[in-house]
C-alpha cells in the first residue's frame, strides 16, 4: 500500500498531479470491502498551500459487483469526483470529517488507500441489480425462474393452513 501514499514535504506551493491504478491486489488489503475486484485508475490533483492542501480525486473504470437478485458477477462502470481538504495543526486532538483531514505538522506524506477505499465503496449502490448498474446486462433467467418457483405466492396457494382460514372468520363485536 506504499505505492499509494504522496510524500508532499518536498513538494513546491502549487498544483501536482498524480496517477494510481487499483486493483484487485487493492481491495484484497481490505478484508470487509463490498467490492472484490475492480480495474480503476484514479487522478490525483494536489494543490499544496501555505497551511493546508486541496486534494481533487477523479475515478475512473470498472468494478466487479455481485446481482442482488440472481447473485452474478458483473462489470460495472464507474465515475467518481471528489475533493478533499488536508489541514495541518499542532494540536492533537483536532477532528477530521469527510471533507476535511487534519494531520499533524509534522507529518511529510499523505496515505490516500483509505480515502479511495472509502471513496470507491460509498459510491456503490445499496441495491445492485445487473439490468441497472451492468451495460446490457440483464439478470440470470434461469435463476429468475427457479426463484419464482420458490415465491412466497406460489406457495401460499400450494398450501393453506386451516387454522389460518378458521382465525381470518374471526370478527371483533363491539358492544
Amino acid at each position: 500500500m506504499k505505492q499509494y501514499r504522496i510524500p508532499f514535504s518536498g513538494l513546491g506551493l502549487g498544483t501536482h498531479d498524480f496517477e494510481f491504478d487499483i486493483d484487485k491486489a487493492f481491495f484484497d488489503c481490505y478484508e470487509y470491502s463490498i467490492v472484490k475486484d475492480g480495474t480503476l485508475k484514479a487522478s490525483v490533483n494536489l494543490h499544496k498551500q501555505e497551511n493546508m492542501m486541496v486534494v481533487r480525486f477523479h475515478i475512473t473504470g470498472t468494478v466487479n459487483l455481485v446481482c442482488d437478485v440472481c447473485l452474478t458477477t458483473f462489470p460495472a462502470e464507474t465515475e467518481i469526483n471528489e475533493r478533499l481538504i488536508v489541514k495541518f495543526t499542532e494540536e492533537d486532538l483536532a477532528e477530521t470529517t469527510d471533507e476535511i483531514l487534519v494531520l499533524a505538522k509534522h507529518e511529510h506524506e499523505l496515505d490516500i488507500a483509505p480515502v479511495l477505499y472509502e471513496y470507491i465503496n460509498v459510491s456503490i449502490p445499496h441495491y445492485i441489480k445487473c439490468s441497472e448498474q451492468g451495460n446490457n446486462i440483464t439478470c440470470d433467467e434461469a435463476v429468475l425462474a427457479r426463484l419464482s418457483d420458490l415465491s412466497p405466492a406460489q406457495q401460499e396457494t400450494a398450501q393453506t393452513d386451516p387454522r389460518w382460514e378458521a382465525l381470518k372468520k374471526i370478527k371483533y363485536n363491539k358492544n
